[in-house]
């Protein structure tokens, strides 16, 4: 349980640093993640006794405890890059931390676009920010006063297992980080986008509802980014079920984690307005397609396929679409298949502008527009997703509940793994098991409600 809330501390924390980078100071999401990172600090603190909790930042890695996290290591890289700007070792968070100083730690993390000049001069910025329960220690090969103790090394110590909330985290941090930077005109890692894409690709194989499940995100200030990484999760997990490469899957999904890089250069009061968008406005939206195939050309190490999914994910297979193509050019069936990813999961998601769609409402509307896409790869799509896509909770027509596991040959009739009884109690673990719709011994069932 203190390793599951340490987990958890550090996800909210790489998580509100990022989230502070991409939105304004006062914004919703940032409060709401302040607010939690604050709630299980103290439950944590709580929970071993402890006054602070201390974190530790060594070589590019997190370590609690004497034991380098692993898990946490792989998503933390906004936690790492503050310890370089800081020029610390690690951080001390007191039980009495309050949220404004903790949003004051957001605000300097988000501002702080110059390392600062020592250890000590970033102890007079946090000192001047009125933040008094942050501590930030010196590295654990200096030597500095009082009776600090760097409670940190640099040994190896039990792994952290890989769950879908550090992958979903990973891909989150990546697809946030590349906005953040090319909105500050900098370059995008992708090595580091590569490595996010690997992990995915390994959950698509084995535990994709899984995966789904951290996927669904409620709140619409978190879409564009989230956006990004459930096209990518859908792309990689059709594709791979259509029996592509495993390279050519790969290569997909961190492309699909780009493809909408270009957004991070429009302004945030158009990205999330909550009315119809002007002309003017969609005009600016428009531009992000080439805006984002120009950003991904100047970066090292990418691929044909990053700058093609950037530039063609809005074109059409009648040719309509933008931006604007000439009459001779043909979509390459990846291509094709992340512009269905993209609509589908736009449809899907809740907006600014609008409430979530079925999954099978969203199959209709694209159905009905006749030459928007590729009809073989639509057709191959609404197979391997179905109209219960896996991660989603649906109930039975017997009263029992469940998560759907994995599409059937009969896209109304998925694999579910029942989670509840018919009353609605939550069955143990060795109690749950999972039932095939598609199977004979179960025709009497079927899907009567669905929690998108």
């Amino acid at each position: 349980m203190i390793l599951e809330k340490l987990n958890t501390l550090l996800l909210l924390l790489c998580r509100s640093i990022s989230a502070r980078k991409l939105y304004f100071p006062g914004h919703s999401k940032v409060i709401e993640l302040a607010n939690e990172f604050n709630d299980v600090l103290k439950d944590f603190c709580n929970e071993t006794g402890q006054d602070k909790l201390f974190i530790g930042v060594v070589k590019g890695e997190i370590v609690f405890d004497g034991k380098v996290l692993v898990g946490p290591s792989i998503v933390g890289k906004q936690l790492v890059d503050l310890a370089g700007n800081f020029h610390c070792g690690g951080f001390s968070f007191s039980r009495f931390l309050t949220t404004a100083e903790y949003i004051e730690l957001l605000n300097l993390a988000a501002e702080l676009t110059q390392p600062a000049a020592g250890l000590e001069q970033a102890r007079e910025l946090l000192k001047s920010r009125e933040i008094k329960h942050v501590e930030i220690a010196g590295h654990y090969l200096q030597q500095f006063d009082g009776d600090e103790a760097w409670q940190g090394q640099d040994t190896r110590g039990e792994n952290m297992a890989q769950t879908p909330t550090l992958v979903y985290q990973a891909l989150f941090d990546v697809v946030s980080r590349a906005h953040i930077n090319v909105a500050a005109g900098g370059g995008i890692d992708m090595d580091k986008t590569r490595s996010a894409g690997e992990y995915l690709l390994h959950f698509a194989q084995t535990r994709f509802s899984d995966v789904m499940r951290h996927i669904h995100y409620p709140d619409y200030d978190s879409y564009t980014v989230g956006h990004s990484v459930r096209v990518a999760t859908l792309g990689v997990f059709a594709a791979w079920s259509f029996g592509w490469k495993k390279e050519l899957v790969f290569d997909l999904g961190t492309a699909c984690l780009l493809h909408d890089v270009g957004k991070g250069t429009l302004p945030g009061e158009i990205l999330f307005k909550r009315g119809r968008l002007t002309k003017e406005e969609m005009d600016i939206i428009k531009t992000h397609p080439r805006i984002g195939a120009e950003i991904l050309l100047a970066q090292k190490k990418v691929k044909v396929l990053d700058v093609a999914a950037a530039w063609g994910h809005h074109l059409r297979q009648d040719g309509g679409g933008y931006p604007d193509q000439a009459s001779w050019m043909v979509r390459h069936p990846i291509i094709s298949l992340i512009q269905i990813c993209d609509v589908f999961e736009a449809l899907t998601a809740v907006r600014p502008y609008k409430p979530a769609q079925s999954p099978l409402a969203a199959f209709s509307i694209m159905l009905k527009d006749k030459g928007a896409f590729q009809p073989t790869l639509l057709a191959s799509f609404m197979g391997a997703i179905g109209i219960y896509p896996p991660g989603n909770l649906v109930t039975l027509s017997d009263g029992t509940g469940g998560i759907v596991a994995a599409a059937g040959p009969l896209i109304d009739r998925p694999t579910v793994q029942i989670t509840h009884d018919r009353f609605g109690r939550e069955l143990l673990s060795d109690e749950s098991f999972k039932i095939d719709l598609s199977e004979e011994r179960y025709r009497s069932l079927s899907v009567v409600e669905e929690k998108v």
